[in-house]
């Protein structure tokens, strides 16, 4: 079903479709499937973003500079969300490139997004292939 929404030229790369819960930890959801977790471990997979984001501050800040402090501090507020009952609000959705970024040096693998005839490929950059011998990639589609 989720198939023919994946455009034609990259359906021959998909292996695995999964949904996940369509609450706004949807992205964080994908992310943790695709380490091969289950979907609830969603807030494990932001708590990480976080400490990464937090550790290596003057990096990211360096890395987001094109867009100011704004970028570095936008996703570093939108990663901490306690509150499971409720839809996320957007202010703390996934978002590429911000948490694309973050999320492909946190678990040192290529996130692909697919989105309609867009597509963004996110990859470690402070990890190269010898801290990382085969990355997976972890491709996510909206």
């Amino acid at each position: 079903m989720f198939k023919s929404l994946i455009p034609s030229w990259a359906q021959p790369f998909v292996s695995d479709i999964k949904d996940v819960h369509p609450d706004g930890n949807c992205g964080f959801r994908a992310v943790a499937m695709g380490l091969g977790r289950h979907e609830k471990y969603w807030s494990d997979v932001r708590w990480a973003m976080l400490n990464e984001l937090e550790t290596n501050e003057g990096w990211w800040r360096a890395m987001f500079k094109k867009e100011g402090d704004r970028l570095y501090e936008w996703v570093r507020s939108s990663l901490p969300y306690y509150n499971t009952v409720k839809p996320v609000p957007p202010s703390h959705w996934f978002s590429v490139p911000g948490h694309g970024h973050v999320a492909a040096q946190t678990y040192g693998c290529v996130l692909v997004n697919l989105h309609g005839n867009d597509t963004e490929c996110n990859f470690p950059l402070r990890l190269g292939p010898d801290s990382i011998p085969d990355p997976g990639v972890i491709g996510i589609a909206n």
